[in-house]
């Protein structure tokens, strides 16, 4: 479900407990809070300036707009924009004079797994991003705020503890972000994936699929391996596995049947296929799965994640 803020509760809270974490050096959180700026003069930090030193800042835009110069180049904050920075740094954010209001949350971390977070972000994807308020990254940030205001974080470790959780979904987004940015597909090798999809079952030959697409057979080999790291026959070949993963699971087809009707001549070609790509013969993945375990997405170490 997706956490949103009681517009009314808006505060920044510190944290200062008389017996320190042990996992303080590790990470923690110095402060949270969520605010509306609408005075210029009152809301101006440079982060070469700041009392504090060796803590990593996440501001999130919920709406107006605020501004982020960094080593000189100024940067507009606008609705789902954030930015990750550590203190010290050459960097200032601030309302701008052009800015009605800013409302923001934001948490500033310590400790040294913070900043191996924030090094890792910022030399990787830079200082400002544009995330979606329904991103798994912002709603922990939102449920921590939540927890502070409910005053379930009353100690610190329970502290050190929301700190980790939120580098650790820093980093998943980010990894995730990382993975998802790529070249776009181009057209043709688009066609081919559509062709293949719609005639697995059939005797596809490498001369049907470029004939399809207007391309040369080596052409075609070319951009699937650039574009989808596999050739056009071991990419059908994985896509009839993923089928017959399905088919495995949810019917009491036998093996050979299945094997004929994701268009294999040979079922012990399909049972070599289906070795190799997940690791064990269709019939033990069988019997394993329904004796065992109700699952709908399968993890391979040779094609990653495959939904059944």
């Amino acid at each position: 479900m997706l956490l949103q803020l009681d517009e009314t509760n808006k505060n920044t809270y510190g944290f200062e407990f008389a017996t320190p974490s042990k996992l303080d050096e590790i990470a923690t959180i110095c402060v949270i809070g969520c605010e509306c700026r609408k005075t210029v003069s009152q809301y101006y930090w440079d982060c070469n300036l700041r009392a504090d030193t060796e803590t990593f800042i996440f501001q999130y835009t919920f709406s107006g707009r605020g501004a982020i110069s960094i080593k000189g180049e100024v940067q507009q904050l606008s609705e789902g924009m954030a930015f990750i920075v550590a203190v010290p740094e050459d960097c200032q954010y601030y309302l701008p004079p052009t800015s009605a209001e800013w409302q923001f949350i934001f948490i500033t971390l310590g400790g040294v797994e913070a900043k191996k977070c924030w090094e890792y972000i910022n030399q990787n994807f830079g200082y400002v991003f544009e995330i979606s308020r329904e991103s798994t990254l912002i709603q922990c940030l939102i449920a921590t705020y939540a927890k502070v205001i409910k005053g379930e974080i009353t100690d610190a470790y329970r502290v050190s503890n929301q700190a980790y959780e939120f580098i650790t979904y820093c980093y998943q987004y980010f990894d995730n972000r990382c993975r998802f940015e790529v070249v776009k597909i181009p057209d043709d090798v688009t066609s081919a994936v559509d062709f293949i999809k719609e005639n697995y079952a059939l005797q596809l030959s490498i001369e049907e699929i470029a004939d399809h697409v207007g391309l040369s057979k080596s052409y075609l080999n070319k951009k699937f391996k650039e574009h989808l790291q596999l050739p056009p026959l071991k990419y059908l070949n994985k896509y009839r596995i993923e089928k017959s993963l399905y088919l495995l699971q949810h019917t009491k087809k036998s093996v050979k049947e299945i094997s004929g009707e994701l268009g294999f001549l040979d079922p012990n070609y399909f049972c070599k296929v289906f070795r190799k790509t997940v690791g064990v013969a269709p019939g033990i993945f069988r019997k394993t799965q329904t004796s065992h375990h109700d699952f709908n997405t399968l993890i391979t170490d040779q094609h990653g994640i495959i939904d059944l």
